[in-house]
């Protein structure tokens, strides 16, 4: 069994908080050859020349000091591509090198003046 565990997330070598329940979703992306297409009697013609994984990352409410982190993991314009390591769907820890979508994050204010974060989401995607 691995020795990671969703809530052992790290990006660029930062623990991240711990996501939310069911909250990494990986797919698999199969990246096709610039010859692929359809001939003309429409058979699909060419070669799979890499699977490449996207993560997309869900967390349930944080903080802002929680969300400060994960901000500076995935949005860094001097280095666009860091290495994320987590358990993949084998049970397997992996370290890929992605780059990040953009992330969406959801204000919340509640009684009393508390506010926190929420629906915060983000897909790393394999370099």
């Amino acid at each position: 069994m691995a020795n990671i565990t969703v809530s052992e997330l790290y990006i660029g070598g930062v623990q991240m908080p711990t996501p939310a329940l069911e909250g990494v979703t990986i797919t698999r992306e199969k990246v096709w050859s610039s010859d692929t297409g359809r001939s003309s009697s429409g058979k699909m013609l060419g070669t799979i020349v890499a699977i490449k994984s996207k993560i997309t990352i869900k967390w349930p409410v944080l903080t802002f000091n929680q969300v400060q982190t994960i901000e500076n993991a995935v949005s860094d314009a001097d280095d666009p591509f860091v290495t994320v390591k987590y358990t993949d769907m084998t049970g397997t820890t992996v370290t890929k090198t992605m780059y990040f979508g953009t992330p969406t994050y959801t204000l919340y204010s509640g009684a009393d003046g508390f506010q926190y974060v929420k629906d915060v989401t983000v897909d790393g995607i394999e370099q």
